[in-house]
């Protein structure tokens, strides 16, 4: 405890309010969103503690002045800059019933906030909403177009099929893992046990609980390859205010329609909250014409190029030599259907004059040291790799903040990722003839609306093209995490021939890397559940 002499009996009753101890020299501060933030960048600058300055600055007459408190917050953003001052405030967001592809534009915003997605592995799409219909988004774009009544057949064709494969792979997976044959841990005694084995009606419960799950989950990892771009999914976000300026200006400067319209009510809900630090959200001129330039200089040079076959997993080269070329290729990475190694190799044969225009116009006409160009200036870790999977693994995967990552725009043209349990269970008809309906209307809806607006019929199953740049921090953390036996067996595969290419080439780090898991695992999610059963246990105990 420190002396509390300095402050009056009353000025205490006071403080007790805003903070958790003001008799102490730690304490948290409390009920004061859209203020803590400019209150704490004001005494970082005055001689005296936080509550002395929150005394002196915000409060008149015992109470908390918002008109001063605002005149204060101006002063300050407008003297110190709101970039730092940003990442002292926070809010919580929901954005909820927007498409998977708009999330992946939000969680891409890596710096300064923490989403959470709701998760295709746990939740099956097979209802509709209260009025009848399916579960995706009808783009502005789309239903104005000549396309939308065939994109909402082939739309509700879609998600009637995934639907309808439901309760057969269920019925599929308890015939391999009946019941009675089923083993898990939910008792914690560091052995499985079958369901004859347990005794106490709890722990049967526990034990059925478990079961209905490993089913469940391991039937939505099967059949989620079905679900589309387009499929409504809610996001739950926490950040600070720099991040949801970025955020939100991210989202007015994307082309999708959607995409602004998710920032326009993202930002009157935080000019509820947390106003000053959304006060600069706007559409980015700057980066609009940026891209756009570039995507018009990258079907100009990489019009005539067909794209090279690629592995899934490609370790591309490091080094000082190259680094200005793969700078350039990374440039052109996210507006070309190109591997990485290709691209390097073919700005490497360009003339001079050729290669710096592509540096130009990426980083196009800066007026502010605010007007930053994007993430290919970020290459040059000793780590890059070049990665092919379906968008549902991208989508786990792409959520690793360490690390830079591009992608580029879906489309069907890199394949599609069968699942051998729907061939087996005697459903590959199924999926082949909805995915071939799905691919035709990616064309339709490419041609009248352009490849933005045709990605949200793209399907999870879809291969797709992107690069992860990371420091061997990273790269332990990811692949030690995502080799774990209950992720999902796709993401798992790529992770460990990630880790393999990484040890080949520096074997030193293998030690580092000592925890990756290179098993394969048929129900691992059973193992997963009956975990958390235990845990329920242990919390009823």
């Amino acid at each position: 405890m420190i002396s509390a002499q300095r402050f009056t009996q009353e000025e205490l009753t006071i403080l007790k309010h805003y903070v958790t101890d003001p008799e102490s020299n730690v304490f948290a501060v409390k009920g004061l969103t859209g203020i803590v933030g400019p209150a704490y960048a004001r005494y970082s600058r005055a001689q005296g503690s936080f509550l002395e300055t929150f005394l002196k600055e915000f409060i008149k007459d015992g109470v908390l002045d918002a008109v001063k408190a605002a005149e204060v917050i101006e002063r300050i953003l407008i003297a110190y800059g709101d970039d730092s001052v940003g990442e002292l405030e926070g809010a919580h967001v929901s954005m909820e019933q927007i498409s998977n592809l708009a999330t992946k534009e939000i969680e891409d915003r890596r710096i300064g906030g923490s989403p959470i997605e709701q998760s295709t592995r746990y939740v099956v799409y097979d209802q509709k909403d209260t009025e009848g219909k399916w579960r995706y988004l009808r783009p502005k774009e789309i239903m104005e177009s000549p396309v939308a009544r065939e994109y909402e057949v082939v739309m509700d064709e879609l998600f009637s099929t995934y639907a309808s494969l439901v309760e057969p792979m269920e019925a599929f997976y308890r015939n391999l893992k009946p019941l009675e044959e089923a083993e898990y841990d939910v008792i914690g005694k560091g052995t499985k046990q079958k369901r004859a084995d347990l005794k106490e009606e709890k722990d049967l419960k526990a034990f059925d609980r478990t079961y209905k799950f490993d089913i469940r989950t391991k039937t939505c990892d099967t059949i989620r390859i079905l679900l589309p771009a387009a499929t409504l999914t809610n996001v739950g976000l926490y950040g600070n205010g720099r991040f949801y300026q970025y955020l939100l200006t991210h989202l007015y400067t994307h082309p999708l329609s959607e995409m602004g319209d998710i920032a326009a009510k993202a930002h009157n809900a935080l000019n509820q909250v947390i106003p000053t630090f959304v006060k600069r959200a706007k559409k980015n001129e700057y980066i609009a014409g940026a891209r756009s330039e570039m995507q018009n200089l990258a079907d100009k040079l990489l019009g005539g190029v067909c794209p090279a076959q690629a592995k899934s997993v490609t370790l591309t080269g490091s080094g000082e030599a190259d680094f200005f070329l793969m700078t350039l290729a990374q440039m052109l990475y996210p507006y070309g259907k190109h591997p990485l190694a290709q691209l390097c190799a073919f700005v490497k044969q360009l003339p001079q004059e050729t290669q710096e225009l592509i540096l130009a116009t990426y980083v196009g006409e800066r007026k502010t040291r605010r007007d930053r160009p994007d993430r290919a200036l970020e290459t040059g870790y000793p780590l890059t790799f070049d990665l092919v999977g379906d968008f549902g693994i991208y989508r786990d995967l792409q959520r690793h903040r360490m690390l830079t990552q591009q992608r580029q725009l879906l489309n069907p043209y890199l394949g599609f990722e069968d699942n051998a349990d729907i061939k087996t269970a005697g459903f590959q008809d199924r999926v082949d003839a909805i995915r071939q309906k799905v691919e035709a209307l990616y064309e339709k809806v490419k041609t009248a609306c352009g490849r933005h607006v045709a990605q949200y019929t793209v399907l999870m199953g879809h291969k797709m093209r992107w690069t992860m740049g990371m420091n061997l921090r990273a790269a332990e953390h990811m692949f030690e995490l995502r080799t774990t036996p209950q992720g999902h067996p796709t993401y798992r595969r790529i992770c460990q021939e990630m880790t393999s290419q990484t040890l080949k080439r520096y074997p030193w780090a293998k030690e580092i890397l000592k925890f990756v898991d290179y098993g394969d695992y048929q129900w691992a999610r059973g193992d997963s559940e009956a975990k958390q059963r235990q845990k329920e246990r242990d919390l009823d105990q």
